[in-house]
């Protein structure tokens, strides 16, 4: 193997199509991030990349040999804005285990940002990031709700008591539209709105219209309640239409009025369950007091966590590592952590989404 050379991609003159040939080739499932036109919006066009790739690649002459995921993604922590990047899939070459790769990619990654947060950590890279000195979130909150168990039902595993709560939580909350607007996202952009004292990534309205009004597969709808808004996204499986809430902008004093609204929401247009994933306590406990379900800590009723194959998982929720080059102590406060499913590529479209409605990978 010849020497090997870790760096961004654009510094090292690799494209993003082979970044996502390589993924193409390496990864057990295909995926999104293997199509050029997704891994070009999520790489090259998300705002701070000012059209450039900051993938973290090692190469071994013209071969790449280890990819790293990443869109750079300010970082507001302690009320200080840092350099930050969202980590998302990594992966190395069979031929190039063993030779010490996963150390050198987070060499450079942690001498070029401030912090760093991944979702979905596999135990061969927990073992890196550990020793690189990450912290490790095994669960982190999810929650979801159910209006329609019987359509629910193929979808998960219930015991009885379980039936009991959905059944007596029905009507913890009284549906309200609120007078609802339909926005876009970039016009609901009030960076600190109900984010004043968490740790969490920047969400301007560059971000915000990037991420949800120029999507390049899915469809998002973005709700004004007042000053507060929603961002969610529906699905539906044979069945059983659903829906993801992905972000909430909202003081204390305003998630009664969202929690009414997406009760509307769902019972005004027949959705069986919704679901949304949010590390903040600050917003979790609205959740757990309008009769939601949490993933983690309420195990007899257990709801998919994939949904395109649909896939029933234990625990139904995923894993999260962080770092902090000079406040770990600061963002390893997880209760002030903001972290949600438009967030860490956790609101990724499968090959089977794309199959499933029809469209043409690119």
């Amino acid at each position: 193997m010849d020497a090997i050379t870790t760096g961004s991609a654009s510094d090292l003159g690799v494209s993003v199509e082979e970044i996502a040939a390589f993924y193409d080739l390496h990864w057990p499932r295909k995926m999104a991030l293997g199509l050029p036109e997704f891994a070009r919006w999520q790489f090259v066009s998300a705002p701070e990349q000012n059209n450039l790739c900051s993938v973290c690649v090692s190469v071994s002459g013209s071969n790449i040999i280890g990819a790293m995921g990443l869109h750079e993604h300010s970082f507001m922590l302690g009320g200080e804005r840092r350099r930050a990047a969202e980590l998302t899939t990594w992966i190395v070459s069979p031929e190039a285990k063993g030779k010490g790769l996963g150390p050198r990619m987070l060499d450079h990654l942690q001498s070029t940002y401030e912090v760093m947060l991944g979702s979905g950590i596999s135990d061969e890279a927990l073992n890196v990031y550990l020793r690189k000195g990450f912290n490790y979130w095994r669960y982190i909150p999810r929650f979801f709700r159910v209006w329609d168990t019987e359509a629910v039902t193929p979808y998960s595993n219930i015991a009885p008591l379980g039936l009991k709560l959905a059944r007596h939580r029905a009507d913890a909350v009284t549906p309200d539209e609120g007078g609802a607007r339909l926005v876009a996202a970039a016009d609901v952009a009030v960076p600190d709105r109900g984010l004043a004292d968490k740790n969490g990534y920047v969400r301007d309205a560059a971000h915000l219209g990037w991420r949800y009004d120029r999507h390049p597969v899915y469809a998002y709808e973005t709700y004004a309640i007042g000053k507060a808004h929603v961002i969610l996204r529906r699905d539906a499986l044979p069945g059983m239409p659903f829906a993801h809430v992905v972000e909430i902008g909202a003081e204390a004093e305003e998630m009664p009025a969202v929690l009414s609204f997406l009760e509307f929401y769902a019972r005004d247009r027949g959705l069986a369950a919704m679901d949304f994933t949010c590390t903040s306590s600050g917003f979790g406990r609205h959740f757990i007091a309008a009769g939601w379900f949490s993933s983690v800590d309420e195990p007899m009723f257990a709801f998919l966590s994939l949904f395109h194959p649909p896939e029933l998982r234990d625990p139904q929720t995923t894993s999260l590592i962080y770092w902090a080059r000079d406040a770990q102590a600061e963002l390893a406060d997880l209760g002030r952590m903001h972290v949600v499913k438009g967030d860490l590529d956790l609101d990724r479209p499968t090959l089977a989404y794309y199959q499933t409605n029809g469209l043409e990978p690119r």
